[in-house]
């Protein structure tokens, strides 16, 4: 019987597999990796948070970029594949 993935290994997982599926071709916001990544999350797992993102992003060879929103004066990171 297979044992599923620990919930770090699994972000881990999903977030390789969107490179190898081409998502990163564009540019894209923490909020748009979040909702990819939780769709193949567990319900009753806790979702990926927008703070962590960087966390599983910093370990891929992606060009990242920060752009300040300035109604809400807060930064914006965007990854896309170099």
């Amino acid at each position: 019987m297979a044992v599923p993935l620990p919930r770090k290994k699994l972000y881990r997982h999903l977030v390789k597999q969107l490179v190898a599926d081409g998502f990163f071709d564009d540019w894209r916001t923490t909020g748009e990796i979040c909702y990819e990544v939780n769709k193949g999350v567990p319900v009753r797992w806790s979702p990926m948070s927008h703070s962590r993102v960087f966390m599983y992003m910093r370990e891929l060879a992606l060009e990242e970029r920060y752009i300040w929103e300035n109604p809400q004066n807060s930064m914006v990171r965007s990854w896309k594949k170099s």
